[in-house]
């Protein structure tokens, strides 16, 4: 491949990773901040199925970006005199894995307890009233 070839495969990965992480980015807050607002009135059933979703496209999401990013990574190590930089030459697919792993669990971990401080505060306030 020549340079601009490369260049241009590194880019294109590259963006489609930052895209995808994205979405995941988006997925996971969004989760967090509906689990937080309203996860208190959510009955088991509601909250298993809204956790199930997120936990799926969260995870396919990460997934496209870590197929790309090793995409990147291969890329990398194949054509290394055109890489300007030593950040290329990172380990990303690895960083990114860490960082999705990461927050699947602590997202999966705050759902749990929020629905145990939500069952907990219904039993304090039928037992007050």
């Amino acid at each position: 491949m020549t340079e601009p070839e490369v260049i241009e495969m590194i880019n294109s990965h590259a963006s489609a990773a930052m895209n995808s992480f994205t979405i995941y980015l988006t997925l996971t807050f969004a989760f967090l901040t509906t689990i937080y607002v309203v996860g208190a009135k959510l009955s088991k059933t509601q909250a298993v199925v809204v956790t199930l979703l997120y936990q799926a496209w969260a995870i396919s999401f990460g997934l496209v970006s870590i197929t790309h990013l090793r995409a990147f990574d291969s890329i990398a190590r194949e054509y290394p005199e055109f890489m300007r930089s030593q950040l290329f030459t990172l380990p990303w697919s690895y960083f990114s894995l860490a960082i999705i792993v990461f927050g699947l669990l602590v997202s999966l971990s705050y759902a749990i307890s929020n629905r145990k401080e939500s069952s907990l505060a219904a039993k304090v306030n039928i037992a007050d009233g």
